[in-house]
């Protein structure tokens, strides 16, 4: 019940692929090819995120759309 089953046919490549992927950690250097994706991921998207968090901070309205309170919508 519930068991392994080992009739399933296994792809080599995805198998490889999956660990591989599982296993990136192993094998990930900093080097010419991967500093940009650092730096653009660690720096400058947290910083845009920031800017536009503290720019737009008390200026957007997020209230309800209704301009009727609950009562007075359902009143009859």
């Amino acid at each position: 019940m519930g068991g392994h089953n080992e009739t399933l046919l296994k792809d080599p490549a995805i198998e490889e692929w999956i660990w591989m992927r599982n296993n990136t950690h192993r094998y990930f250097k900093i080097n010419k090819r991967t500093t940009p994706t650092l730096i653009a991921m660690g720096i400058v998207f947290p910083g845009l995120l920031f800017w536009f968090a503290s720019s737009t901070q008390d200026k957007l309205k997020l209230g309800p759309v209704v301009k009727k309170s609950w009562a007075e919508a359902y009143q009859k």
